[in-house]
């Protein structure tokens, strides 16, 4: 943020609040529909599942799965 003070320093503005639908410049610039989906992704693993399973079948960490499985234990 300083760096951007130090340059803008150097210009001669002022900073407006504009409410509602009269920052129309904003709003668009904000909403470009070639956005909306661009970074919406999905992918199903059955990787959680395996590693649930993993932590079940194991002897050495069943204790520890009880107890942070628990919701009313101190652990």
């Amino acid at each position: 943020m300083a760096r951007w003070l130090s340059f803008f320093a150097e210009y001669n503005f002022t900073v407006e609040y504009k409410p509602g639908k009269q920052n129309v410049l904003v709003d668009a610039l904000s909403r470009r529909p070639d956005y909306e989906l661009a970074h919406l992704a999905y992918h199903e693993s059955p990787l959680y599942e395996l590693i649930r399973e993993a932590y079940d079948d194991d002897d050495d960490l069943a204790g520890l799965v009880e107890a942070l499985s628990a919701p009313n234990k101190v652990v």
